[in-house]
Parts: C-alpha cells; structure tokens; sequence
C-alpha cells in the first residue's frame, strides 16, 4: 500500500485554477463574444459560478471532531503478516484531512459482544482503543492506521473482521504531544512493536520539514521479538539511509545469526549508548507495551532523565505516549 501525497492548491493563482478554471472561462467568455455579444453576461455568470465552485471544492477540508464520532469506511487492507495489517479508511472527499497535529492519536470505537469476567454473561458494549495514523495531515482522501491483533484485543480483533465497505467509528485527536519543528534539538525515542507508529509519524515530520529548516536529531531504538515483528523496517532503514539525522538502532529478543543489533530487553546501557545524555534541549519519547514502557521509565530515570509523570505533559523530558 502506497502512501501517495496529495498536495492540494493553496490560493487563488494556482495552477491548478489557472488550467482548470481561468482559461476555459476566457475561452468561454471570448467566444460568447464572438458568437453574440448579447451572451457575454450570461457567459460571465457561468465563469462566475464555475470559479467558485472550484474554488471552494479544492479547499483542504478537516473532519476530526473531538467530541462526537463519526463514521469512516474501510476501503483497502494491506496484510504484512499474520497478525498484522496496514487499515485503509475513507475520508468524506479527496480533499479531505483528518486535521490531526503530529503525535496526537485518534480513538476507534466499535460496539462489540463482550463476556462478563464474573457472571460469564455476553452484552453488547462500546469499546474505545487508541491508535496513532502513519499518514498525516499531507496525505487527503484517506488514512491508514497499522495495528496488530491480539486474542484478547477486542478492537484489533474487530479490525482483523471487517470487510471492505464496512465502518469504524472515529474521534479525535488526542493527547498532549503536539510536535513543532525545533521544539528540542535532539530526540531520543524508545519503541516496541507497534508503538512505533508516533515515533515514524514525528521522524516522518522532521525529516519532512528538513527543506525549512528542521534540524531536530533522532535517535531511535525499536525493540520487538523475532526479525518479522519489526513494523515498517524498510521506511525506517530508507530514512536512515536518506538523513544522517535520523538514526535507527534494533534490538531482538530472538535475533537470526549474524544478527548485528541489540539483543534481548533494552537496557540503560543500551539507552546510554545509543541515546543522547539528558538536557534541557532534548526530549525522550516511549511507546510500547505498558510493561515496557514501566521498565523504560526505570531506566530513564536511572541515567539521570528526569522521572516521568503518570500522565504526560508536552514540557516533560521524558513522555509517554
């Protein structure tokens, strides 16, 4: 699955209208002249109203509400393994954005038969799971999501079933991370499985807005269990290759031989050796399964990072998503 970016026209003068909408009303308008000048006003209203109607359609339109879902159509799904799969949904119009600030997430609700623990009695109730795009806000028409199902993962699981055509329910955004270029100069960001999606989402960003003047370093370490569980290794390792800001380090808990990376839990020592020192200037991002991200706490605070909060706020050192 491709991620194309669409880039939508920003004013009044571009090309866009130029070709589409300018010209053929001139030509519309010279050749009501030619024909019977009588003509001419009507063929001015037309022009008119073919202008605005193109105007207005071709503006970027944002469709997240953050109080009240709505529904969006699943319209393609790209399996990457067993467990996994990249979900496509449908945004209203091709010039529709979900309007998401990059780090926020999204909540993807569905009603779903759930068994009481306790009384083992099956009632339908809304479940609410929070996921982080890996599009943004340059790509319209559409955005994808990439999750893993789990057995007990009432979402995922949900996700796994749906077909084609069918539909989630969506709210958003959320959370306090808002990235803005520059905001730190260096970044040290800790994932595992599919908490890597924030981290692609910002290192996506930064590498992004390089052309403007982002300087913003990245220093990344995505831990998973076998070499097939690490999501999206072939971006990762192309913007590795393409930024020399943006380095990636993995670590498996059950590498292949030969395998050069790090092996078994993250470490501090693996923190240390592979992340920037704490400062004021710099920022450490942690994703990932709840055990994971306490031990990552831990460990931050043990190198000297400040400790983390149990909710994080955007000015903290350390943040959790």
């Amino acid at each position: 699955m491709s991620s194309k970016h669409t880039y939508k026209p920003t004013g009044p003068f571009a090309p866009q209208y130029i070709q589409g909408v300018y010209a053929p009303s001139a030509i519309l308008i010279v050749g009501a002249a030619l024909v019977n000048k009588t003509l001419v006003p009507v063929a001015i209203a037309i022009a008119a109203a073919l202008a605005g109607y193109q105007y207005f359609n071709n503006q970027v339109k944002k469709v997240l509400d953050p109080t009240t879902f709505q529904q969006f159509p699943l319209t393609e799904k790209t399996v990457l393994s067993h467990n996994t799969a990249i979900y496509r949904f449908g945004l209203p119009s091709p010039n529709s954005i979900l309007g998401l600030p990059i780090g926020q997430h999204i909540s993807l609700a569905a009603t779903l038969p759930v068994k009481d623990p306790k009384t083992e009695v099956t009632s339908n109730k809304e479940i609410l799971r929070s996921y982080t795009p890996i599009t943004d806000d340059t790509t319209s028409g559409h955005f994808d999501v990439l999750v893993k199902s789990y057995p007990t993962g009432n979402i995922s699981r949900h996700l796994a079933e749906m077909k084609i055509g069918d539909t989630i329910k969506v709210k958003g955004p959320k959370g306090a991370m808002a990235y803005q270029p520059n905001m730190v100069s260096r970044f040290a960001m800790i994932a595992g499985g599919t908490g890597i999606t924030p981290m692609y989402q910002i290192s996506k960003a930064i590498l992004r807005g390089r052309a403007s003047g982002d300087r913003t370093q990245v220093d990344l370490i995505f831990a998973n269990v076998n070499p097939e569980d690490i999501l999206m290794k072939d971006e990762l390792d192309s913007m590795a290759r393409e930024d020399s800001g943006f380095r990636v380090h993995y670590v498996l808990n059950n590498p292949p031989s030969g395998w050069t990376g790090g092996v078994g839990f993250v470490t501090p020592e693996m923190i240390k050796e592979n992340c920037p020192a704490p400062s004021p200037d710099m920022k450490m991002l942690i994703c990932g399964p709840p055990p994971m991200v306490s031990a990552m706490k831990k460990a931050a605070e043990s190198l000297g990072y400040q400790k983390a909060r149990p909710v994080s706020k955007l000015e903290d050192q350390v943040f959790c998503f």
